[in-house]
């Protein structure tokens, strides 16, 4: 005779996954905007320094342009 658990004792690891998934997808996109926000502060910055400034046909140089 056996004994079938109940939906309602435990979490299948199904269930387990969908719970976690939310959080670890939330914290990547956190992480994903704080990058973004300060790649483009520092890029703000780098513009208003005059000595920071470069032109777009040295970039292209180092992109191999």
């Amino acid at each position: 005779m056996s004994v079938s658990p109940s939906p309602l004792s435990s979490p299948t690891p199904d269930q387990a996954t969908n719970t976690a998934l939310p959080k670890t997808r939330l914290a990547w996109r956190l992480a994903g905007w704080f990058l973004l926000v300060a790649v483009m502060a520092v890029g703000f910055l780098g513009y208003l320094t005059p000595g920071m400034r470069l032109n777009w046909e040295t970039i292209a140089a180092m992109c191999g342009f």
